[in-house]
C-alpha cells in the first residue's frame, strides 16, 4: 500500500511545473510550461551557433537562468529573456530549465529581450529596426528615449530605423543575412522601384559595402538621366499634340529616335499634310 501511495506521489510531482531549490533560491521549470514571449525581436536563429550552445549546455548545464514571468492567457510561464538558452536546452535533450521569475509588464518584457539581444549583438539590423519601432509606436517613446535606454547615439537609432524604408524583398535579403546593414545603407540612396533590382545584383556579383556605395552612385546618375530623357519627351509630345492636334508618341534611344503620329481617318490626314505644307 505504501509502495503505491509512494508511486502516486512521485507521479505527482513530475508533472509539477517547477520546483525551487531551498539552497540556492533558483526555480527549475519544465521546458513544456515555458512560452515564447509574443514580443521577441528576433525572428532568426544561426542553427549552427545555437548547436554549438546546445554541446556546450550539455557539458556545462545552464550557468545562468533565464528570465520569465506568469503567463497572463496561457498555463505556465512566459519567456522575458534568454530564448537561446531556451532552444538549446531543447536541442540538448532537457526537459527541464533553471529560471528566474518575476512580475513584468508588456513593455518590460519587450525592452528585456530588445536589451538582451542589442547588448550580445545577436539581432539582424531589421530586427533590431521593428523592436524600436515597436518601443516607438507602441509604447510612446521618443528615438531620443530609446536611444538613452539603450546606451546607443540617436544618430544609430535613426539609421536603425531608416532600414523599415527598404522594400519588403530587400528587407528578406537583410533579415536572411543575404545583404548587410551596409550594404542597405547604398540601396536606401535609391528609389524604391530601384532598390530590389539593386540589392539583387549585390547578391548575384558578391558586392562589397564600398563596391556598393560607388555603383549606388553610378546607378543614380543613370537614374536622373533617364528621368530627364523621359521628361524631354514628353515635352516634344506635348509640343507636337498641340500643333498638329493628334495624337503623337516620341520613342528614343541613345540620342536617336522617332516621331510616331496617329490619325483615324481620311481627313486628319489631310489635315496633317496641310499643317506640314503651311509650315515649309
Amino acid at each position: 500500500m505504501s509502495f503505491e501511495l509512494g508511486r502516486g506521489l512521485d507521479s505527482l510531482i513530475s508533472k509539477l511545473p517547477e520546483s525551487t531549490s531551498t539552497e540556492t533560491g533558483i526555480t527549475t521549470v519544465k521546458i513544456e510550461f515555458i512560452h515564447p514571449n509574443r514580443l521577441q525581436p528576433r525572428k532568426l536563429f544561426d542553427r549552427e551557433k545555437l548547436e554549438e550552445l546546445a554541446n556546450s549546455i550539455r557539458e556545462n548545464g545552464i550557468i545562468q537562468p533565464i528570465i520569465v514571468t506568469k503567463s497572463i492567457d496561457e498555463e505556465g510561464y512566459e519567456l522575458v529573456a534568454g530564448e537561446r538558452r531556451l532552444e538549446a536546452s531543447k536541442l540538448a535533450g532537457f526537459d527541464e530549465i533553471p529560471v528566474i521569475i518575476r512580475s513584468i509588464s508588456p513593455k518590460e518584457k519587450l525592452l528585456y529581450a530588445i536589451i538582451e539581444n542589442v547588448q550580445r549583438e545577436d539581432l539582424n539590423a531589421i530586427e533590431e529596426a521593428l523592436a524600436y519601432n515597436q518601443l516607438i509606436n507602441d509604447f510612446g517613446m521618443s528615438q531620443a528615449q530609446v536611444a538613452e535606454m539603450m546606451g546607443k547615439d540617436r544618430s544609430t537609432i535613426t539609421n536603425t530605423l531608416r532600414m523599415l524604408k527598404l522594400t519588403p524583398p530587400v528587407q528578406k535579403l537583410l533579415l536572411n543575412n543575404d545583404i548587410s546593414a551596409g550594404h542597405c545603407r547604398a540601396i536606401l540612396q535609391l528609389p524604391d522601384q530601384d532598390q530590389t533590382t539593386f540589392a539583387e545584383k549585390i547578391v548575384k556579383d558578391s558586392l562589397s559595402v564600398r563596391n556598393a556605395e560607388e555603383l549606388a552612385k553610378t546607378w543614380q546618375n543613370k537614374t536622373k538621366a533617364k528621368k530627364l530623357t523621359s521628361q524631354r519627351r514628353k515635352d516634344v509630345e506635348n509640343v507636337l499634340k498641340e500643333q498638329l492636334n493628334l495624337k503623337v508618341k516620341v520613342e528614343e534611344k541613345n540620342g536617336k529616335g522617332k516621331v510616331l503620329i496617329q490619325y483615324n481617318n481620311e481627313d486628319e490626314l489631310n489635315r496633317l499634310l496641310k499643317t506640314l505644307e503651311t509650315n515649309k
